[in-house]
């Protein structure tokens, strides 16, 4: 996510968590974006599974909203490079930096999706369900996306298919951090985006249907969808 390649900086050693991944036998983060083929043998089933690097929308102008921005000029440091590591070579290009890697994110997971033979294809990304709409839709209605899983927002959203093309979307901000989105009293729903504050998801895949189901912090189902392969 975009606390990942620093939050309000672009050098915050991101380059070390993906070191990381050949020095731990449980860390997996080989690259900004990366797929993953898994076989379910026993059940029947196949799954692609595709990390997309979304951060390119907390990637603006220098002067810009400087508390939620990659590359803003207000907390960067003077003379702030990340060359050495194949990243931003410094801050004036940091933006454009950004927005070309999402461009060639969005090539490879078309690329990708066209050629996955798998049971089901599913995207992981950090920014939520809306954003880049017309981009997740064409990815769903002409490539066979199954699933989008997001984050970023400190929140349970499950998003129904019909307000992205009929893709299935949620965001899976629920787990804590410093505070949720918005006050977790269900008495008091002013600012949610979704069904819940705290909480998480429960995923049951089988070779035919995906059953989501969202569970709240204290342990009540809130909320299930299924998901068929496209």
């Amino acid at each position: 996510g975009n606390h990942d390649w620093g939050g309000r900086v672009f050098n915050n050693g991101w380059d070390q968590q993906i070191a990381y991944t050949w020095k731990s036998n449980r860390w997996r983060m080989p690259a900004a974006y990366w797929s993953q083929h898994v076989d379910f043998p026993d059940a029947g089933f196949s799954m692609d599974i595709f990390m997309v690097d979304s951060n390119a929308m907390d990637a603006k102008d220098l002067e810009k909203d400087s508390e939620h921005n990659i590359c803003g000029a207000e907390h960067n440091p003077a003379g702030a490079t990340c060359a050495s590591a194949g990243g931003p070579t410094d801050l004036g290009s940091c933006k454009q930096w950004f927005w070309d890697l999402w461009a060639a994110n969005k090539a490879w997971l078309a690329d990708g999706l066209s050629k996955s033979k798998a049971d089901w294809q599913v995207a992981v990304t950090h920014f939520p369900c809306g954003h880049e709409s017309s981009f997740w839709v064409g990815m769903h209605q002409q490539y066979g996306l199954d699933l989008l899983v997001t984050g970023h927002r400190h929140d349970q959203e499950l998003w129904s298919p019909n307000r992205l093309g009929g893709l299935t979307c949620f965001v899976t901000g629920g787990g804590g951090g410093i505070s949720s989105e918005a006050t977790p009293n269900i008495h008091n729903k002013r600012d949610w985006y979704g069904e819940a504050q705290y909480g998480f998801y429960d995923l049951l895949v089988s070779k035919n249907t995906i059953s989501i189901t969202s569970i709240n912090w204290n342990g009540y189902e809130i909320m299930t969808r299924k998901v068929y392969p496209k």
